[in-house]
């Protein structure tokens, strides 16, 4: 192959070094390539929060429509933050061992911007699809979410090297520990908003890729 050829395609790619680490990306995504079970991020929290109330957000773009975990938190009490997709029309959160599960929109392609919310004092728990709310359902008895450690993106921490990793980009993670107004998460998922999370800050937080996850310029259209 011409030597120039390969050296145009280097620069279109530059993936990182494996382990590689980052802190915080501004207009770049998460690139998850490869189905091997074991590809995954890391975000490693550098401050401990223990979280009642709260709200997770996240872009991603795939075309997976099989089982396939966006966020996981694990620690070894009783406490965890989970959102997975389940098939093409529905979507799981876990709060502390308590899932909930919501229904999709039909035909939902291309760039999707996911919020969950707790409000735990009244055991309310809802899910944004682009800025839309779903019907709120309840979850009684849910823990506090002690947040510290490490924040596992595009796989579930105990499924590591046995199930399916997520395929595809991955971007604005973000999480608070308040109950966003639906208007401003209406105004994040339209991109009119940029406000970043107080517990979890995409612009800033430490990112370490494992496998062949690389960074690369985010295709979402800012």
């Amino acid at each position: 192959m011409n030597i120039f050829l390969l050296i145009s395609i280097a620069c279109l790619v530059t993936p990182l070094v494996i382990g590689d680490k980052r802190e915080g990306l501004i207009g770049e995504s998460l690139l998850f390539l490869l189905n091997t079970r074991s590809e995954h991020a890391v975000l490693v929290q550098k401050k401990e929060m223990s979280l009642n109330d709260l709200t997770l957000c996240l872009r991603f773009n795939t075309e997976l429509r099989t089982k396939h975990t966006l966020f996981s938190f694990k620690s070894s009490t009783p406490s965890d933050l989970l959102l997975r997709r389940e098939d093409e029309s529905t979507m799981t959160v876990s709060f502390s061992g308590k899932e909930v599960r919501f229904q999709l929109p039909a035909n939902l392609w291309g760039w999707v911007h996911i919020c969950t919310t707790r409000e735990a004092n009244k055991g309310l728990v809802n899910l944004y699809v682009n800025g839309q709310p779903t019907a709120r359902k309840t979850v009684r008895g849910s823990a506090p979410i002690v947040i510290r450690g490490n924040v596992i993106l595009g796989h579930e921490e105990d499924s590591i090297g046995k199930d399916p990793n997520y395929v595809g980009e991955l971007i604005d993670v973000n999480l608070w520990d308040r109950v966003l107004a639906p208007r401003t998460i209406n105004l994040l998922a339209t991109g009119e908003s940029n406000t970043q999370g107080n517990v979890i800050d995409w612009l800033t937080t430490s990112i370490e890729t494992k496998g062949s996850v690389v960074v690369q310029r985010s295709t979402k259209i800012q």
